[in-house]
């Protein structure tokens, strides 16, 4: 019997630990899509299942298995979907391997009876511990009875009683306290994830994300024989901002900035701060002139935008912007960055608040941009 135990916790942990990594990108504190909801049930059915395949074999006649662990885990984490698709499988398995008796009936009536509690369990505004714990004792005392009618004139109906509690006291907790453990990891792996790519301010692409977005962009730009440009900006003078404001207020400008420049970009272009002050927008597929109607119309807006202080000082910033294109004014796509870095410097070292492209700035009257 402690062989079987110890047989379906390796089950249990095994199965945690795949579902684990099928919904790793998925934060269970917020909604998630109809696929994985079915993932999460199939998992849960299948773990019931094979629970049911390798129960706990107490004597000659009768087993003892861990199924609604599975049901109690698609309730709470999935909700009703996921508990419901799990039941259907546990049900139709039990009378498709077992046959149609009393017994199958009855594991069929619980099995129901156990979802929707759980189910209804899983949906209360309450922490998950409370739920694994509640859902815990409903589906043992719900089972407890099945168990009675069954089995209330054996000799070791007692026994076989006090085993099935203790073995649930036993598996549950660690069950719920391992599937806790992957979830800390999952979101560790989310988090790391994120920052790997995104600016921690901004929550605009950061420099290693912009790096590698070039590199594929640029690749399709010679695959498919396609426009590419490239805005290299820079805020004037923020040396300023954070000596008069502070670094705090520096960053409220920085995330403002962010905002305006994807407000003012194309959906599928891909905008980044790749340091300090100075960001960059990748326009894919994007001639010269339309990349410096763009470039423009980001000067202007930055120029015209009241930029407030967490104070609720108002101050006023400008920008100075770089572009380059593919094939353009650059026909090396390997130099691209160092040619808008180019026109960059052209446009601070002659005044800043320009647009510069192939070492000229360029004007673009307001009812143009």
């Amino acid at each position: 019997m402690i062989e079987d135990l110890f047989v379906n916790m390796a089950i249990l942990i095994s199965f945690i630990s795949l579902g684990s990594q099928l919904v790793k990108r998925y934060n269970f504190e917020e909604s998630y899509d109809l696929k994985t909801k079915i993932i999460i049930g199939l998992i849960s059915g299948s773990l019931g299942i094979l629970l049911m395949m390798f129960g706990l074999k107490v004597n000659n006649n009768t087993i003892l298995d861990f199924r609604n662990i599975a049901t109690i885990m698609s309730a709470t984490f999935g909700g009703a979907i996921p508990v419901f698709i799990s039941g259907i499988m546990i049900a139709t398995f039990r009378v498709a391997h077992f046959g149609l008796n009393m017994a199958s009936i009855l594991g069929v009536v619980v099995t129901i009876i156990n979802s929707i509690g759980c189910w209804y369990i899983g949906k209360r505004k309450i922490v998950s511990w409370k739920k694994w714990a509640y859902s815990t004792v409903f589906v043992s005392v719900v089972s407890s009875v099945a168990l009675f009618k069954l089995l209330r004139g054996s000799s070791d109906f007692i026994e076989l009683m006090l085993i099935f509690w203790v073995s649930y006291c036993i598996v549950s907790p660690i069950t719920h306290w391992y599937i806790n453990y992957c979830l800390t990891a999952n979101s560790v792996y989310r988090r790391l994830q994120k920052e790997s790519t995104k600016d921690f301010l901004t929550n605009l692409n950061n420099v290693r994300k912009f790096d590698s977005l070039l590199n594929e962009a640029s690749k399709n730009a010679r695959e498919k024989d396609e426009n590419l440009s490239l805005l290299m900006i820079d805020i004037d003078f923020f040396k300023k901002v954070n000596d008069l404001y502070g670094h705090k207020e520096g960053d409220v400008v920085l995330r403002e900035l962010g905002k305006i420049l994807s407000f003012n970009c194309r959906t599928f272009d891909e905008v980044s701060r790749n340091g300090g002050e100075e960001f960059s927008v990748l326009l894919l597929d994007c001639p010269n002139s339309q990349a410096l109607r763009i470039a423009e119309r980001i000067r202007v807006n930055v120029e015209n935008h009241p930029f407030i202080l967490s104070t609720g000082v108002q101050i006023s910033i400008t920008v100075s912007i770089g572009v380059a294109s593919y094939p353009e004014t650059i026909e090396d796509l390997d130099k691209i960055v160092e040619k808008a870095d180019t026109e960059l410097y052209v446009a601070k070292r002659t005044g800043r608040n320009k647009v510069c492209t192939n070492q000229s700035c360029i004007i673009v009257e307001d009812n143009e941009v």
